[in-house]
């Protein structure tokens, strides 16, 4: 069985999970598969002042062990702010890029090397984006160079997303008290209008340009009527629009 089989089993699962703990056991199943020796899920928000960042770590592979070597909010957060690489990046590849801010430069190529003392010489970095820009991080790590197709890519993404979404999922219903399905969530008339134009067959990029968004927001919307309906992904999501009637 082909190792991406994994990953896809885990984003069909991942809206059954109702504890951080499953949860990290799910993911760690992926990472056995890969043989990655760390992951983590960070999540990035705005202190109370609104003034300044903050990161947070949701879960950790390694509870107890130093999480700055695996990713910094002051080092990678910086520099998926920036775009400068464009997604997600390998650590190596975005040592090597150039056009990076000298001090962001030195910051990352240190926390690699801090990285590469403990044991992980290789990594990948996933951002995850909500409404209003980069929302969190999915970092892993081992130490031995990782090799990803693009499938491969998008489905960690994709992991990285899901995850974040089904944490906040989690620690807003508290542990083990998920919401029942079959009930009719009230949505707004934007997330109608988006889930009008899935069902129509227009993707993401094409109902943003019709509503005014990006598509990323568009991803945004749909990963939380993803949640709000327990839809396993985009087919399922529109199949129970359709069921539930907000849709026709």
């Amino acid at each position: 069985m082909k190792k991406y089989h994994d990953l896809l089993e885990y984003l069909v699962l991942i809206h059954e999970i109702d504890s951080l703990t499953s949860l990290r056991a799910a993911i760690d199943r992926v990472a056995r598969r890969y043989d990655l020796a760390r992951t983590g899920l960070f999540r990035r928000s705005l202190t109370p002042s609104r003034d300044a960042v903050a990161w947070r770590c949701l879960v950790e592979s390694d509870p107890d062990a130093e999480r700055a070597i695996l990713f910094d909010g002051a080092v990678d957060g910086a520099l998926l702010a920036t775009g400068a690489c464009g997604g997600a990046y390998f650590w190596d590849s975005a040592i090597e890029a150039t056009g990076l801010n000298p001090a962001l430069f030195r910051a990352l190529r240190l926390r690699c090397a801090q990285a590469a003392q403990q044991g992980l010489t290789h990594g990948v970095t996933f951002p995850v984006f909500g409404r209003e820009g980069l929302a969190g991080a999915f970092a892993m790590g081992r130490g031995g160079r990782i090799e990803l197709s693009p499938l491969e890519i998008s489905l960690f993404s994709a992991l990285a997303r899901e995850t974040l979404n089904r944490c906040l999922v989690i620690l807003q219903c508290g542990e083990g008290n998920m919401p029942a399905r079959g009930a009719v969530p009230a949505l707004s008339l934007r997330e109608l209008t988006i889930l009008k134009n899935l069902a129509d067959g227009m993707t993401s990029v094409e109902t943003g340009k019709t509503i005014g968004l990006t598509n990323h927001t568009v991803n945004w919307y749909v990963s939380g009527l993803q949640r709000k309906l327990g839809a396993r992904n985009r087919q399922n999501l529109v199949a129970l629009a359709f069921r539930l009637g907000l849709v026709s």
